[in-house]
């Protein structure tokens, strides 16, 4: 899938007019963690990564590239009777989400200003998979083992928006924050299911 991106991406720059249009280049990076139980020895623990490049076409409208990639890791530690032969005792759940698109990036405020707010909307492709791990111990002789599961894998249309501000500290470099979402295409209902709250930088060429 990354392949394909690559090939799109260096596609896209092929067909990039010579002219003098402003390009961005925008990487970002989220972490989450949340710890729950009773005894705090449960954790679900979220990490983004993604990158962008922008084509201004005009001074405030451009055509973006884009690819995210998630991975979420749920990590159980919880003692369960199966039978009176064995427990299960861990349980670590996989999900990784990967996904390339095109839109339009719209910003409000033009370069030389200090905080540059833009929105950008578009079309995505996502690829998604899981799998799972369970641990089990076996009562009667002390043995551990575990079972993988290689789960399922799933690949489908998908629209996405970022709202994103920029802190600009030089004429070609800012920080940049963002909130990204990714969902099924025309299911806007779920638009708040998937959300990414990151962190980054842009370098305008």
């Amino acid at each position: 899938m990354l392949k394909s991106f690559l090939f799109f991406l260096f596609s896209f720059l092929i067909l990039v007019p010579e002219s003098h249009a402003l390009i961005e280049l925008s990487g970002e990076y989220g972490l989450s963690q949340q710890v729950y139980g009773s005894q705090r020895n449960n954790n679900i623990e979220s990490t983004t990564i993604g990158g962008s490049i922008a084509l201004y076409l005009f001074d405030r409208t451009a055509i973006e590239l884009n690819y995210n990639q998630t991975e979420t890791i749920t990590d159980e530690n919880r003692v369960l009777s199966i039978d009176d032969t064995y427990n299960l005792t861990k349980q670590i759940n996989t999900v990784q989400i990967y996904s390339y698109g095109i839109g339009i990036r719209q910003a409000f405020a033009s370069r030389k200003s200090r905080f540059r707010p833009s929105l950008s909307l578009g079309y995505a492709r996502q690829f998604t998979s899981d799998s799972t791990t369970a641990y089990f111990t076996n009562t009667d002789t002390g043995e551990n083992f575990s079972i993988s599961n290689a789960g399922s894998k799933s690949r489908y249309d998908s629209v996405f928006g970022t709202f994103s501000l920029e802190i600009m500290l030089t004429r070609r470099f800012s920080l940049r924050g963002s909130v990204k979402t990714i969902f099924k295409a025309f299911e806007f209902n779920r638009a708040q299911d998937n959300m990414n709250y990151l962190f980054g930088f842009s370098w305008y060429l």
